[in-house]
């Protein structure tokens, strides 16, 4: 498959935090910044109170889900996804990264497609999440790309699946019971209403979702 051409159309050129700047450069002066590297232009994303209620359930879920399931790492926004100095070094909400990639985690980066890239939309992030990182995380490989979108109440999740022996992301439907059925985390089946309660799930709760998704198929 082609490497797309990657033309900032879905940024706002205006507010570049820096340029000219190289990835190694931008792995030390941006540390712990929610930010992004553009082939040597960077970007400094912003969020709400919302985006960060549905961040944290959902980090708190998987935390425990793949605590439970040992089958992988979470990675936060803060650490770049290096695909190479011609794409942009994405740092999605969050990534799952299988133990057989762990090996591909740096101190300060990941390098390479994570298994899973995950993103709950901004106000500021719309075209970003909807446009570029769609084709982006797709022309990089990974496996499977979750898009939460609180300001229209709506969930798109993508499996990239061969089409005519190029790989595209091809939308996994909900179930009979609307939930999201993950096709790389065994038993992950999410009810996708419940990021739209006023009341996310918190406590005992949450952990019994965990563990109902963790428990291994009779």
């Amino acid at each position: 498959m082609e490497t797309p051409i990657v033309d900032f159309t879905d940024e706002d050129v205006s507010e570049f935090a820096a340029t000219g700047i190289s990835f190694q450069d931008y792995l030390k002066q941006f540390d712990g910044k929610h930010s992004e590297w553009l082939m040597g232009n960077v970007i400094v994303m912003s969020n709400n109170t919302l985006h960060q209620e549905i961040l944290a359930f959902l980090v708190a879920l998987l935390h425990l889900y793949l605590g439970m399931a040992k089958i992988g790492k979470l990675l936060l926004a803060g650490v770049p996804m290096y695909i190479d100095d011609d794409q942009p070094a994405r740092e999605p909400d969050m990534m799952i990264v299988f133990n057989e990639n762990v090996h591909r985690i740096k101190p300060t980066y990941l390098e390479g497609a994570a298994d899973i890239c995950i993103e709950i939309v901004s106000p500021e992030s719309t075209k970003r999440d909807y446009g570029g990182k769609f084709s982006q995380y797709e022309a990089a490989g990974v496996r499977e790309y979750w898009r939460i979108d609180p300001i229209r109440k709506q969930t798109d999740f993508y499996v990239l699946r061969d089409v005519d022996g190029e790989q595209h992301y091809q939308r996994i439907g909900l179930d009979e019971r609307g939930r999201f059925v993950s096709t790389l985390l065994s038993g992950f089946a999410l009810d996708t209403a419940i990021f739209w309660r006023a009341e996310l799930p918190a406590g005992m709760e949450l952990v019994e979702l965990a563990q109902r998704m963790s428990k291994p198929a009779d």
